[in-house]
C-alpha cells in the first residue's frame, strides 16, 4: 500500500524533475534512461496511464492486459549498479495505472554504460561532475576511455570468430551512444597495440594476447570481471511445432548471459498474445525460426509485422531457416504467396455473408 499511497498523493500535480506521466508504454530505453536519471538526481515517480497535454492532466487508465513487466525488466537489466525501486499496478479514480518509484542512489548509476541526470524535466547525459559543491569541471567522462577499450576487447574475446568488427560494430556495442568518429578513434588506438589483429586495415579481431592482457587488468587496470557488457534481450519468434527446439535455444541463451523471451515462458494466464507480441519492440534482437509452419501461421506473421515496424529492423533480425522450408527460388516463394492469397479469399467470402458489427475483430485481423 505504501507505493499506492505515495502515488495517489502526487498524481494530479504538475510534472517536475521528480514526477513524469506517460499515457502509453515507453520503450525500455526511455524507461531505463529515466530510472537512471532519477537515481542520479533526487529519485522520482513515473506514472503510466495518465495523459499530460497542454498542462491538463487526464486519467486515462490501462487495459487489464497491459504488458509492462517485460519492458521494465529489460530496462533494469541494463542499469548498473542495481537501483532501489518499487513498481506495480494501482487503482486511481476507478482506473488502473502502473507506477515506478525510484529512490536516489548513493553512487553513480549508468544505463547502457552511460550516466544520466534530470534537469528542468529533461533527461541529459552527464559529461562533467560537481566536486564538493563547486562548479569545477573535470575532463574524465562518465565512462573513461580505457574502460571503453576494455569493453571492446572483452567483446572480441567473447566472439572469437568475429574478424569483421568495424566502427559500426563498435558504435552498436555502446548502444549508439557514441559517434562514429569516436568509434574510429577507439579502433585506431587498439590497432596501435598487439592486443587485436587488423584485417585489411578495416576490421579488427582478437589476438593471442587479448585474453592475457584483460586478465592482467586491461587498459583500465581493473579486474576483467568488472568490465561491464550490456545484457542483450532476445525475442524468439517461432511456430509452436518447433517449441521443443526453441526451448533448447531459450535455455542456451539464458545460460550464456542473454535475456531471452518466448511466449510459452513469459505469457501469464489471461494475458493476450497480441499484447505480448506488441512488446517485441522492447527487445534488442529477434531470432526468427523460419519453418514451413512458421510461414503459414497468422500469429507468426503478425510477430514479423511488429518486428518490421521497428526502425532499422534489419539490425535486430537474426533469421534461422528450418530444414523443412524452401524459399530460395521464385517458384518456392510463390507457393507461400498463393497460400495466403487463398486464405484471404476464403475469409473474405465468409465475411461477406455476415453483418459488419459482429465481425469487427475478424475484419481487423484480415486487414
Amino acid at each position: 500500500m505504501r507505493l499506492e499511497e505515495n502515488a495517489i498523493k502526487q498524481i494530479g500535480l504538475p510534472e517536475s524533475n521528480k514526477l513524469k506521466y506517460e499515457v502509453l508504454l515507453p520503450s525500455h530505453i526511455e524507461i531505463g534512461k529515466l530510472i537512471c536519471a532519477y537515481a542520479n538526481t533526487d529519485g522520482g515517480l513515473l506514472v503510466l496511464g495518465v495523459l499530460n497535454k497542454n498542462s491538463i492532466i487526464s486519467i486515462k487508465g490501462l487495459s487489464d492486459d497491459f504488458q509492462v513487466e517485460i519492458v521494465v525488466k529489460n530496462s533494469l537489466a541494463k542499469i548498473s549498479p542495481a537501483v532501489q525501486i518499487e513498481k506495480g499496478f494501482i487503482t486511481y479514480e476507478g482506473k488502473k495505472l502502473y507506477v515506478i518509484k525510484v529512490e536516489k542512489a548513493n553512487e553513480i548509476v549508468t544505463f547502457n554504460n552511460i550516466q544520466y541526470e534530470i534537469s528542468y524535466k529533461t533527461i541529459k547525459k552527464v559529461t562533467s561532475q560537481k566536486i564538493n559543491n563547486y562548479n569545477t569541471n573535470i575532463t574524465e567522462k562518465v565512462m573513461p576511455y580505457t574502460d571503453k577499450l576494455d569493453i571492446i576487447l572483452k567483446f572480441l574475446l567473447d566472439n572469437p570468430k568475429r574478424i569483421n568488427v568495424n566502427k559500426y560494430t563498435i558504435r552498436e556495442l555502446f548502444a549508439d551512444e557514441i559517434f562514429l568518429s569516436e568509434a574510429e578513434q577507439l579502433i585506431e588506438k587498439l590497432k596501435e597495440t598487439k592486443y587485436v589483429k587488423s584485417y585489411n586495415d578495416r576490421y579488427i579481431g582478437m589476438s593471442i594476447d587479448t585474453a592475457m592482457f584483460l586478465e592482467n587488468g586491461g587498459f583500465s587496470g581493473k579486474n576483467p570481471n568488472s568490465v561491464q557488457s550490456s545484457t542483450k534481450s532476445v525475442f524468439l519468434s517461432y511456430s509452436w511445432k518447433q517449441k521443443e527446439t526453441t526451448s533448447k535455444l531459450y535455455n542456451f541463451l539464458k545460460a550464456n548471459g542473454y535475456n531471452p523471451a518466448m511466449d510459452d515462458h513469459n505469457l501469464a494466464y489471461k494475458d493476450k498474445l497480441s499484447t505480448f507480441m506488441e512488446s517485441i519492440r522492447a527487445f534488442d534482437y529477434a531470432i526468427l525460426i523460419i519453418s514451413d509452419d512458421y510461414l503459414k501461421s497468422a500469429n507468426c506473421m503478425t510477430e514479423v509485422l511488429h518486428i518490421l515496424n521497428e526502425r532499422e529492423s534489419y539490425k535486430k533480425i537474426l533469421p534461422i531457416r528450418h530444414e523443412n522450408v524452401k524459399i530460395f527460388s521464385a517458384a518456392e516463394r510463390l507457393k507461400y504467396i498463393q497460400f495466403w492469397k487463398t486464405q484471404l479469399e476464403e475469409s473474405s467470402a465468409l465475411l461477406e455473408n455476415l453483418d459488419r458489427i459482429s465481425t469487427i475483430e475478424e475484419t481487423k485481423s484480415l486487414k
